[in-house]
């Protein structure tokens, strides 16, 4: 293959010509497109680091509100089992004082039975002491 100055020119020209041609119809295309998509996939990962953020930042605010409804609801069950016991002891007392006068009622009751049940012996001891020295002795009192 010779290389002439006519050749070399000719291929310079082609070249160049081709070049802008290819250049128009396919490089700056394609260029174009790869720069279009370089952008959209740049915008999609702020994107996605703005959402990331944010799903934090509501994370965040949404693990501290739990705290806070929780230490509330603890606060609750405190007050409630508080007054639950309030309740409980009053009630608890309320029952001690009931069958403490219940008692005492009774015992009272059982002492005045008692003390009848002693005047009525008392009363029957007499009649019979009477009537055994009666038949003992063989005459009327």
């Amino acid at each position: 293959m010779e290389f002439s100055a006519p050749t070399i020119l000719y291929q310079s020209v082609l070249f160049v010509a081709l070049y802008f041609v290819l250049k128009q119809l396919v490089f700056d295309p394609f260029l174009a497109n790869l720069d279009a998509r370089h952008h959209r996939t740049r915008g999609a990962l702020e994107e996605a680091n703005k959402l990331r953020t944010e799903a934090e930042r509501l994370r965040s605010e949404y693990d501290e509100q739990m705290a806070a409804v929780r230490r509330q609801a603890a606060a609750a069950r405190d007050e409630i089992r508080r007054t639950a016991e309030k309740e409980e002891a009053a009630l608890i007392e309320a029952a001690r004082s009931e069958a403490a006068r219940a008692l005492a009622a009774a015992r009272q009751r059982i002492v005045a039975e008692a003390e009848t049940a002693r005047a009525a012996l008392g009363a029957e001891t007499a009649r019979l002491s009477a009537e055994v020295v009666e038949q003992l002795l063989g005459r009327p009192s």
